[in-house]
Order: C-alpha cells, then structure tokens, then sequence
C-alpha cells in the first residue's frame, strides 16, 4: 500500500470517528462537511488524476475557518498536496 494511501484510509478513520461522536468534533467542523470531504477523498483515490477531478475541500475547509494546525487539517492538506502532484506510488 503506498503511503497516499495509507494517508488516506488513516484519515478517512479520524473523519469517520468525528462523524460518529459529535461530541469530540471541533465546533468549525460540521457533519455535512465532513461527509463532503471524505466523499471527495474516496473520489481522488479513484480517480487518481487532478484534471479529471479536482476536490474543492481544500477551499472549503479555508473558507470555513478550520484551524490549519488541527491534526486533521494537516493530514488533508498533505493529501491534496500528494493528489495535486500525483504522488501516488511511493
């Protein structure tokens, strides 16, 4: 398993945790945009090429003030930085 995807299922885990525990999700992050940014990631995974699907959580998760050093938000980061440069198989 390559370490893009390895990121992505570790993450798609957190997402999943926050999505079932309401209580321990930060008040900035709200279920409909979880569910967005997971949906999004299992589609580049698919996908696997950023001119036939480019993800909007990146903007979204900025546009809604989550803070940038949340564990989780880096870990999102680094993967649209590894989808955007194609750093899939290493």
């Amino acid at each position: 398993m390559s370490s893009f995807d390895k990121l992505v299922e570790e993450t798609k885990e957190e997402i999943r945790v926050l999505l079932r525990n309401p209580d321990i999700r930060p008040n900035y992050m709200s279920y409909d945009q979880l569910n967005d940014v997971q949906s999004e990631i299992c589609r580049m995974v698919r996908v696997k090429d950023p001119e036939k699907f480019y993800p909007y959580y990146p903007k979204g998760i900025a546009d809604a003030c989550w803070l940038p050093d949340n564990p989780l938000v880096i870990k999102l980061n680094r993967i649209a930085d590894m989808y955007i440069n194609r750093q899939f198989n290493d």
